[in-house]
């Protein structure tokens, strides 16, 4: 008989931690979501980037909250029945932009990573809060210096503390990963 308690209890261990209410709900990964794409955008608001689809956000549990999207930085006509190749110098003019526009984007990247640290309470400090921007390129078109992938990530204490004035504003390229691939 005792036995049997503790086999149900131990199976029983699963399914009550499952009942617990997730940290994060699907409306407040939405809400984030919709403010990447806004404040992406926003950044050149007379000629925006491109998005290609739309961010798209998860929380996993333990780890932190995780955000992606793809963009073109520099939009160009492209291919279409009536501009059939992208010429040479409208390559390296797109390339040209690309260039020019990076260091932006990184900044960008760096401010939504800030100022999510508010919006995403649920977070507990110890987790991490990412951003990573996959960049959109033609076929042929020259990518040198340019890199395909920007992901940036921080715990959200650092993120909250630089936010609120408990650390200086300087510390926040110390305080978040960045990978370039």
């Amino acid at each position: 008989m005792r036995l049997t308690a503790v086999i149900l209890l131990l199976c029983a261990l699963p399914f009550g931690s499952m009942a617990d209410k997730p940290k994060v709900n699907v409306a407040m990964i939405k809400a984030m979501e919709d403010s990447v794409d806004n404040h992406l955008l926003r950044l050149w608001p007379d000629d925006p980037v491109e998005m290609i689809g739309v961010t798209q956000g998860a929380y996993v549990s333990g780890s932190g909250v995780v955000f992606v999207s793809e963009v073109n930085v520099a939009p160009s006509a492209g291919i279409s029945p009536f501009h059939k190749t992208i010429t040479p110098d409208e390559l390296k003019r797109i390339h040209e932009k690309k260039l020019s526009r990076l260091p932006k984007l990184k900044a960008a990247m760096q401010e939504w990573l800030l100022n999510s640290s508010d919006s995403l309470a649920p977070v507990p400090p110890e987790e991490q809060i990412a951003l990573g921007i996959t960049l959109f390129y033609w076929v042929g078109e020259n990518t040198e210096g340019l890199p395909a992938q920007i992901v940036m990530h921080g715990s959200k204490r650092a993120l909250l503390d630089i936010r609120t004035g408990r650390a200086d504003k300087a510390t926040l390229s110390s305080a978040l990963t960045v990978q370039e691939f």
